[in-house]
């Protein structure tokens, strides 16, 4: 997450620069530690049976975070690596790798509903706060992914990609 994208952008775009996108950071960073609520002292543990109560207790905010946080995002990062290792490949076509995005959409926001509700169950504000800003961090990917397919697709697709899909290379 951001590591494609960011990097793909700061090097061969002027649409941001670096200064600019950490002053976004440091924006959303500290926007995001006063909006995260302090540790709860006691509440329930909660071990899910099945899949089904993990994905509702997640939801509902019973979870720990980190039972909530990391199953989902190294499933999230998993699939942007293989979708943007095919794509550099040569071996998957743009549409694909739209579909892939838009099909992640909805986990994703699933994703934030259930980090931003279990954050009150972590050991710390500080990295309640840190998983909070990395589901935010996942929409400006996503939106730094859709900045790359719509004005420098050069920078990502191949040649034959971008003729199948835009008509010019």
């Amino acid at each position: 997450m951001l590591i494609n994208s960011l990097s793909l952008i700061l090097a061969f775009t002027s649409f941001v620069s670096w200064y600019e996108a950490l002053l976004v950071a440091l924006v959303i960073g500290t926007l995001v530690f006063y909006l995260t609520p302090w540790p709860v002292v006691e509440w329930e543990d909660r071990r899910p049976t099945s899949l089904y109560y993990y994905l509702q207790w997640s939801w509902l905010g019973y979870l720990r975070l980190k039972d909530a946080f990391w199953p989902f995002f190294l499933f999230y990062n998993a699939i942007l690596f293989f979708i943007d290792y095919r794509i550099d490949e040569g071996n998957f076509t743009v549409a694909s790798w739209v579909t892939i995005h838009i099909i992640l959409l909805m986990p994703l926001i699933y994703w934030t509903g259930a980090v931003w509700r279990c954050s009150d169950k972590c050991a710390s504000r500080v990295l309640a706060t840190i998983a909070r800003i990395v589901t935010v961090a996942a929409y400006f990917d996503l939106l730094l992914r859709y900045v790359i397919y719509k004005y420098y697709p050069n920078i990502l697709f191949n040649c034959q990609e971008m003729i199948i899909q835009w008509g010019d290379c």
